[in-house]
């Protein structure tokens, strides 16, 4: 089988989360999958090591400023399409090959709407219903998702596969060096409950901080937010101001405040401030997996986590789940992971549950079902799941 595959993401310097799991499962597709051929589609030349190459491996530059995907890669299409076309971090091109495989990660444009503009909104919501029509399976990162998928676009649950995400070998406890460090640098207190993404209204943070206001806690315990603010930050605000807490900006050296808001933090100081915290807490009404807390469980933090989306299938008996909409919920859950010591070691555990090799095999697995949907050469390997 040649699988052709929309690699255009994949180079880009500054990656995000799609762009990071099409990489990771790429890499473990290509050095464990000795049987199959692959052509690669780039938009850009392919950075040396970035990938296991090997005379397996073929790729083909496009190279087109724009419309790169419905241009550029439909004329490929035209040209040879491949047995099947694996669309990892995009869309269909709109010359769509007879057998198809897309990631579609989540459905969160039609939770939080105004979080995009109408343009965005109505391609999203085009690709997504043109790829639950056309694609011949679908692969997605939670169970959550795979539901939204089923009960939003009326897809056929028995095309939809979840291949998890996982998280960089760097996400491990820190040593209490490195800690104090990191502590140092931004100004945080001895004692602190970290939430790390980017500030919008799903993040749920003016719930936060009305319950971190709220929990019974040592007086001394600081409320560190850190993220840019994309949408829905006048709410943040006007939370912080209600709630009595004050305020510190950027990094803080010692003013006492309650509550500090981080400038920019680098990747390399993640685990360490995962590490330090009385707990992480990632209340979100909506994520379609959310790797702040699978990051968080690695680091041995103890996490507060919504009860919503795809968290509980994350966190499972690892932390404490809560009702995102209750600031009462939140707030005895922050009581509670900081009293509760065992979650540290729990953490590590379950985070090590989700893994890049086995996202590659089920990947894999749906490939070769695209196919051959009736009669594979290879019998079907049971689906790996996540034990909860």
């Amino acid at each position: 089988m040649l699988v052709g595959v929309d690699a255009s993401r994949i180079t880009r310097t500054l990656r995000t989360g799609t762009e990071n799991y099409s990489l990771h499962v790429l890499r473990e597709l290509l050095a464990a999958d000795l049987e199959n051929a692959y052509r690669l589609y780039l938009s850009a030349p392919l950075p040396p090591g970035l990938l296991p190459i090997s005379p397996r491996v073929s790729s083909t530059l496009i190279r087109l400023p724009r419309l790169w995907t419905h241009l550029g890669l439909s004329r490929e299409m035209l040209r040879g399409a491949p047995d099947v076309l694996f669309v990892p971090s995009h869309v269909l091109p709109l010359v769509t090959p007879a057998r198809s495989v897309v990631v579609v990660y989540d459905v969160g444009h039609r939770f939080f709407p105004r979080a995009h503009g109408l343009v965005e909104w109505l391609y999203v919501e085009w690709a997504i219903r043109r790829h639950v029509r056309l694609a011949t399976r679908l692969i997605t990162i939670s169970e959550s998702s795979k539901r939204d998928l089923v009960q939003l676009y009326g897809a056929d649950p028995d095309r939809i596969d979840v291949a998890y995400p996982a998280i960089d070998e760097r996400f491990v406890p820190a040593s209490p060096e490195a800690i104090e460090r990191v502590r140092a640098r931004y100004g945080l207190a001895e004692r602190y409950v970290l939430h790390l993404g980017t500030i919008k209204p799903r993040k749920n943070l003016p719930r936060l901080i009305h319950a971190f206001a709220q929990a019974q806690l040592p007086p001394d315990t600081q409320l560190a937010l850190g993220g840019m603010t994309t949408f829905g930050g006048g709410a943040v605000e006007q939370a912080i101001a209600d709630s009595g807490l004050g305020l510190e900006r950027g990094r803080g050296h010692g003013s006492g405040k309650r509550l500090l808001r981080l400038s920019y933090v680098p990747d390399a100081d993640l685990p360490a401030l995962y590490s330090g915290a009385a707990c992480v807490a990632v209340v979100s009404l909506y994520e379609g997996f959310g790797m702040p807390a699978l990051e968080a469980l690695a680091c041995g933090a103890a996490v507060v986590a919504s009860n919503r989306g795809s968290l509980p299938e994350i966190v499972a008996d690892a932390g404490v789940l809560v009702d995102p909409l209750d600031i009462t919920s939140i707030s005895h859950g922050l009581e509670r992971a900081q009293a509760d010591e065992s979650l540290r070691a729990k953490g590590p555990r379950r985070a090590a549950a989700f893994d890049w090799p086995t996202a590659a095999r089920v990947t894999r697995r749906v490939l070769e079902q695209a196919y051959s949907p009736v009669d594979s050469t290879r019998p079907p390997s049971p689906t790996p799941s996540v034990a909860s």
